[in-house]
């Protein structure tokens, strides 16, 4: 069985030793498994998965995301 896909996207990234690439990011419903995929550009699953242990950690990953998105709307472009 498939994934549900949320998000889907090339993103830039960084090692934190100033090498700079793309990696695709993808935050998808794996068999209600909440999953986000970080990996090569095309192969996200090849690369990290972060599986969520249960559904109170992953609301407080997504009360983070929300957060964080709050935050910067309150920034002016």
């Amino acid at each position: 069985m498939g994934g549900l896909f949320f998000f889907d996207e090339v993103v830039s990234a960084n090692d934190n030793k100033g090498k700079h690439y793309k990696c695709q990011v993808e935050v998808l419903d794996n068999s209600r498994i909440p999953e986000i995929r970080i990996g090569p550009v095309g192969a996200a699953y090849d690369g990290s998965i972060a599986e969520f242990n249960d559904l109170k950690q992953f609301d407080r990953f997504v009360e983070a995301i929300n957060n964080l998105h709050e935050r910067f709307s309150l920034i002016k472009h």
